[in-house]
């Protein structure tokens, strides 16, 4: 990787401190994402012509100042953009080591208290670290998946000994990102309610083919045979293994999938001040398009709120005409008047899980690798009669 020339070292200025300023001044304007690596030591001496002594030298002042940070055989990676102190020092008074303050916490980060899904995620984090006395800080990022990424490369700087996260990422762009800075982290981190193939991060969620199973094996008991399948996000890991519970419920009972039935969008548009807006319209969207249902398989709650809504305005009526299932077991809206079929997840239970994996990570214990799945339960509602 090629770096454009640094100026020649003024006469009062040695050529360490021209190349630490530089490279500092790259990174604040952000040639490097945070959790990116910057280039290796031999290409900076190539393309700065100086030798490798002078960059390791630079390299050591940018991880004093908490600007980077330098592993053997995994090289150098950004951290953030601004030095950790008001003085660019990166050294903070007093025998911190180097950090803005000693939290000795657990961490959770995550885009809202306003999805019931992760406030009871958090709250079983924060009931399992009280029991084990340890303290914890929670951080609220939005639908910015790349501030999250940015969070969790700079908690080392208070002390944080792990993070548990739940990232909002709603683009295969976004998850590339993510799991990219996720690759070489500082610290323990362990993803809570999804999973980011490729990230190399243990994660807690639910067992997302289970739910799918479960409430499409619902309606078959129930004498359905024309049964849809209805999502958004649909390329996200935890949306397909639904999508694969269905499939597989149908194919148990000798039902053939009907094509137009599904709706798999891709796209995801979160608004957590509006959270039924993008449901109810890809929901009438859906309506407009399939053949005649019997009952659909909504993806999540959400979901299954948005089609309860573009049905009745198609003048159908629910469940006579249309059962419909969720997922979530979230408190319904005040616009909806019939209480829902759902897969209740046991979302407490998972962030108590994800803080017991962080814990074993931290006391080096073995964890077993890719996702600790947990199941729930089928919770039935007028929904489907």
């Amino acid at each position: 990787m090629k770096v454009a020339p640094i100026p020649k070292p003024e006469a009062r200025r040695s050529k360490l401190a021209t190349t630490y300023a530089f490279l500092k001044a790259e990174i604040a304007r952000g040639r490097w994402a945070v959790g990116e690596q910057i280039p290796t030591e031999v290409e900076l001496a190539e393309s700065l012509d100086c030798g490798r002594s002078t960059i390791g030298g630079a390299i050591a002042r940018l991880v004093h100042d908490g600007l980077v940070e330098r592993k053997t055989r995994t090289g150098t990676r950004v951290l953030r953009f601004e030095p950790s102190s008001a003085n660019g020092s990166g050294a903070a008074s007093g025998s911190t080591g180097g950090k803005v303050m000693q939290l000795d916490a657990f961490a959770f980060i995550y885009s809202s208290e306003l999805h019931e899904g992760i406030f009871r995620m958090v709250s079983g984090f924060q009931l399992a670290a009280r029991e084990r006395n340890r303290r914890v800080v929670t951080l609220t990022t939005g639908t910015d998946c790349r501030k999250e990424a940015e969070f969790i490369g700079r908690l080392t700087e208070f002390d944080v000994k792990g993070a548990v996260v739940n990232p909002l990422v709603s683009t295969v762009q976004e998850q590339m990102h993510f799991s990219s800075a996720l690759a070489n982290p500082s610290l323990p981190v362990v993803l809570a309610g999804t999973n980011l193939p490729g990230s190399g991060c243990p994660s807690v969620l639910a067992d997302n083919f289970h739910v799918g199973y479960t409430m499409t094996r619902h309606l078959i008991d129930q004498g359905l045979r024309r049964i849809g399948f209805f999502s958004n996000h649909a390329w996200a890991q935890f949306m397909r293994d639904r999508y694969q519970g269905y499939r597989w419920a149908l194919k148990s009972a000798g039902l053939a999938e009907q094509p137009e039935y599904v709706f798999l969008e891709e796209g995801r548009r979160v608004d957590f001040s509006d959270p039924l807006q993008e449901p109810k319209k890809l929901a009438s969207a859906y309506l407009a398009s399939a053949g005649p249902m019997e009952g659909v398989v909504c993806a999540d709650d959400f979901l299954a709120f948005g089609l309860i809504l573009a049905a009745r305005e198609m003048g159908l009526r629910i469940p006579d005409d249309l059962k419909v299932t969720g997922h979530g077991d979230f408190s319904p809206p005040d616009c909806i008047d019939i209480p829902v079929t759902s897969y209740r997840v046991p979302y407490e239970t998972i962030g108590r899980e994800s803080f017991r994996v962080l814990e074993s990570c931290l006391a080096s214990r073995p964890v077993r690798p890719g996702s600790l799945l947990i199941e729930g339960e089928l919770v039935v509602r007028p929904s489907t009669g």
